[in-house]
């Protein structure tokens, strides 16, 4: 028997919506974890993903009744967020039939023009940071009566299955040969792991609440104009610390090469969007910086995972190292920049 291929059956997954209504597709940027395509039906678009990383409906179900949830506080929020499209069938979940695809997952959702952002003005970042805040605020307001299937950030012997403690352990301080120039880094690195080891019982005393864990750049779209019209992808939302929604923002936009004072500004321009949606405690504003720090952590962790599980290549997780590095030890640093109401 003839195997599909994956873009055949990517071009069957529209039946399961619109039956024998005709459509077309066009390729979408995805990402790591999904391939995307634009589905083009009687003058609408709509997003058809494929998630790639996982054959769990539960991680699935979870983030889709979480939008669900939001689509009915749509009111509350001044911009679109991707609404899955429920199947005739009931649900809103298909699965590849082929075997060569090993039971992938699917989901068709709302589509929303626009583009990501490039470069933001301080008063864009500003509204960034509001639009961040007022998904916060809203998403305080909604409990799922299902367990989240991922875990907190700070729960981080769970970020990746092959990066349990004694793994990471090993390869940093006893590094194979093809990483024996990054012994420093990688020392230093595990030294801020072991920080954020220790300080776990703390964070789990923070306030908590659903968060959708990956607000940046690439997961916003902006209109023409430059106004932000939309926030994407929600397949990591879960419960954690409330304050871990802003530090994954701001440690997207601490970037060590730009000069202090600019830097200072661009945080300060989306804390303060921020805020006007959440009031953050002072324990919260105290303990951002090393949750900073645990966001970058937390990529090392992942893209360590890949590399020991043979999906990227050395030059990846190279990258990805110098990267914390860089932003770790500049935390470190000037993690006083950071505690705005402090100062």
């Amino acid at each position: 028997m003839r195997v599909i291929e994956k873009e055949e059956q990517l071009a069957l997954l529209p039946a399961n919506w619109f039956g024998a209504q005709t459509w077309t597709l066009r390729v979408g940027a995805g990402g790591m974890n999904n391939t995307t395509r634009f589905v083009e039906v009687e003058g609408r678009t709509y997003v058809l993903r494929l998630y790639e990383t996982h054959r769990d409906r539960n991680k699935i179900k979870f983030e889709h009744n979480v939008l669900l949830r939001l689509a009915e506080m749509k009111e509350e929020l001044p911009f679109e967020i991707p609404m899955p499209l429920e199947l005739p069938t009931g649900g809103t979940v298909v699965t590849l039939a082929d075997d060569d695809q090993d039971g992938k997952l699917a989901a068709l959702f709302t589509f929303t023009e626009g583009h990501n952002p490039i470069e933001l003005s301080l008063s864009q970042l500003h509204e960034m940071g509001k639009a961040a805040g007022q998904l916060s605020a809203t998403l305080a307001k909604i409990s799922i009566a299902d367990k989240p299937e991922y875990s907190p950030y700070y729960e981080i012997e769970h970020i990746h299955p092959s990066c349990k403690p004694d793994a990471i352990r090993a390869f940093a301080l006893q590094p194979p040969e093809p990483f024996i120039a990054q012994q420093d880094e990688l020392a230093y690195i595990f030294n801020r792991y072991m920080a954020l080891y220790s300080a776990i019982p703390a964070i789990r005393q923070l306030p908590h609440q659903l968060v959708h864990g990956d607000i940046n750049g690439s997961n916003m779209l902006v209109d023409d104009e430059g106004h932000f019209v939309a926030i994407l992808d929600f397949e990591f939302v879960t419960i954690d610390a409330r304050v871990m929604e802003l530090a994954v923002c701001l440690s997207d936009l601490i970037d060590p090469m730009l000069p202090e004072d600019r830097l200072r500004r661009n945080s300060k321009a989306f804390y303060d969007g921020y805020r006007q949606f959440v009031q953050l405690s002072q324990e919260e504003i105290r303990i951002l910086p090393l949750l900073i720090e645990l966001r970058r952590l937390d990529v090392f962790i992942h893209f360590l995972g890949r590399y020991l599980d043979g999906v990227d290549p050395q030059g990846v997780l190279v990258d990805i190292l110098g990267n914390t590095y860089e932003k770790t030890k500049w935390l470190q640093e000037h993690n006083t920049l950071l505690r705005f109401d402090l100062n």
